[in-house]
């Protein structure tokens, strides 16, 4: 009887086992629900971006789009969620690039920049042309957290 039960329990260990390391299709395997926490989260898949409440709602989602074969979603910088792509930077930021101190000779050498000042996102022609941005912004007056930073190191 003892020889019995522990067959039996070895036979149960040994499946819970096998199941524990095999891969589900089921949609359920994937977290149904996330702590009710807001630390939004941005994720790009490489052409959409999307905002997500917490990084578990993006773990979830990749769960559900890699069991379906679709590309998951990568978490990169918030200010790709929240900031408007702006064509003209400069206007838009209403500064002159030509403002005394800040004008400067710079390499006719283009390796764009993608910069955000959390609001606004656009291109800038290279890192001569940012610290002109950033020196015109300063002399309008603007509080540094809001000067440009770098995204990404090439358009955006």
């Amino acid at each position: 009887m003892n020889s019995q039960v522990l067959s039996l329990c070895c036979c149960l260990a040994l499946i819970a086992g096998i199941a524990a390391t095999s891969v589900s299709t089921n949609e359920t395997d994937c977290p149904q629900m996330c702590p009710a926490i807001y630390q939004p989260v941005c994720g790009t898949d490489g052409f959409n971006l999307k905002e997500f409440a917490s990084l578990c709602n993006l773990k979830a989602s990749n769960c559900r789009r890699a069991r379906n074969a679709q590309t998951v979603y990568a978490a990169t910088d918030m200010a790709w969620c929240t900031s408007k792509k702006v064509e003209n930077l400069a206007q838009q930021l209403n500064i002159k690039l030509d403002s005394a101190g800040c004008l400067k000779p710079c390499p006719m050498i283009y390796k764009p920049l993608c910069v955000t000042n959390g609001e606004y996102r656009g291109l800038v022609s290279n890192d001569c042309s940012l610290e002109i941005f950033n020196c015109a912004l300063m002399a309008a007056g603007v509080n540094t957290a809001k000067l440009l930073r770098i995204l990404q190191a090439e358009t955006c």
